[in-house]
């Protein structure tokens, strides 16, 4: 090492000289040996060296492997998070997606459904409009109405309750006070015009004065009062054809003769038996029990009689009425109040419960057909003017 150092010296002081020269001298061997000392020194510096090198290279491979790994696994979490997160934007759009359909499904039914309203809308307008045209074509009429007008219009309305009234209620006695009230009120509008509907509403006011009038709520409650006798009417009982042989009563006494007494016991013996002829079957006694059911089935055809008569049904209430009779003639007994039922229950059966209803449009027709032409005309007035 000290050689070394040396023989650069004089080779570095020599500046002038080229650079062949130079490293010949650099490279030329040291004629001189070193010494001892020298050998041992430089083999004491060389040696450490030599033993720490693979430590340090040792550490620096563990230190790599570790940092590659590190970046490995912050990659790989990289990654995974990359991963996670794209996952959760392509379903977040996936359901943006969705969620955009639905709106725009939502949207169209909505301008669907707007359109139907506004079209529904335009149609009550319209209406609204000739409701109001009406409207102000009646107001110009009514502008020109006079009292005539007026109590011609009550007729109308008189005429049509009348009509209603027959047949809803199928009595004559309101429809035909309202006809006379409506004739009263064509006297006082006195007018030539009206004269044919004067006739037809004559004509309708002596068809109902000539309708027989069926008297329903009478025949209700004269039948309920049939009803409630029954309870009074007595069931029949079995009667003593036979008289009773009172034995102390035609004792004979002890100074008669045997054949006397003979004579007068074939003669009561042959008393107490009497031979009749009926012309209808016998029937038994009725017991408790049946008294009962034959009551209930009176009371049952009187109620299903009313319930006829209320119908106008004809034949289910002759029927029922008849029905009747014939139960109490063969199971009650024939007496006064019996018979005075079963009368009653005879002109009840022969009485006419539907109502025959005449045909009172005539009048009705007659007033509507001038109400128009009345109508027609004014609105040719006001065409003109």
């Amino acid at each position: 090492m000290v050689t070394e150092k040396k023989s650069a010296a004089p080779a570095a002081s020599d500046k002038k000289d080229s650079a062949k020269a130079s490293s010949s001298v650099a490279d030329k061997p040291s004629s001189a040996k070193p010494s001892a000392k020298s050998r041992t020194t430089q083999a004491t510096d060389n040696k450490p060296p030599k033993k720490s090198f693979p430590w340090f290279k040792a550490i620096l491979i563990l230190l790599l492997i570790a940092a590659l790994a590190g970046s490995s696994w912050f990659g790989w979490m990289q990654w995974q998070q990359r991963t996670v997160l794209a996952e959760g934007l392509q379903s977040g759009l996936t359901a943006l997606e969705i969620k955009l359909a639905r709106q725009q499904q939502a949207t169209v039914r909505a301008d669907q459904q707007q359109s139907q309203t506004i079209k529904a809308l335009q149609d009550q307008l319209y209406s609204l409009r000739l409701l109001t045209n009406r409207q102000a074509e009646q107001i110009l009429t009514l502008g020109t109405a006079t009292r005539g007008d007026w109590l011609l219009a009550e007729a109308a309305y008189l005429l049509r309750l009348a009509n209603q009234r027959l047949q809803v209620e199928r009595s004559i006695e309101n429809p035909l006070a309202i006809l006379e009230n409506v004739d009263r009120i064509f006297v006082q509008i006195n007018d030539p015009e009206l004269l044919a509907v004067r006739d037809a509403l004559a004509v309708d006011i002596a068809a109902l004065r000539m309708t027989e009038k069926v008297d329903r709520e009478g025949i209700y409650l004269e039948l309920q009062a049939i009803s409630s006798a029954l309870e009074t009417l007595s069931v029949l009982e079995p009667h003593a054809d036979s008289p009773a042989v009172q034995v102390a009563a035609d004792a004979e006494p002890a100074s008669s003769t045997l054949v006397e007494t003979l004579e007068r016991f074939s003669e009561k013996f042959g008393s107490l038996i009497v031979l009749q002829k009926r012309q209808q079957p016998i029937e038994p006694l009725l017991s408790g029990v049946e008294q009962t059911m034959v009551r209930q089935n009176l009371y049952l055809l009187l109620e299903q009689a009313q319930g006829a008569l209320l119908r106008e049904e004809q034949a289910i209430y002759s029927s029922s009425l008849n029905k009747a009779e014939i139960l109490l003639r063969n199971y009650f007994q024939l007496n006064s109040e019996s018979e005075a039922s079963i009368a009653r229950l005879q002109a009840l059966a022969e009485r006419s419960v539907s109502q025959q209803l005449p045909d009172i449009s005539g009048s009705q027709n007659a007033i509507q057909t001038a109400l128009n032409l009345r109508h027609s005309s004014a609105a040719d007035e006001g065409a003109e003017q």
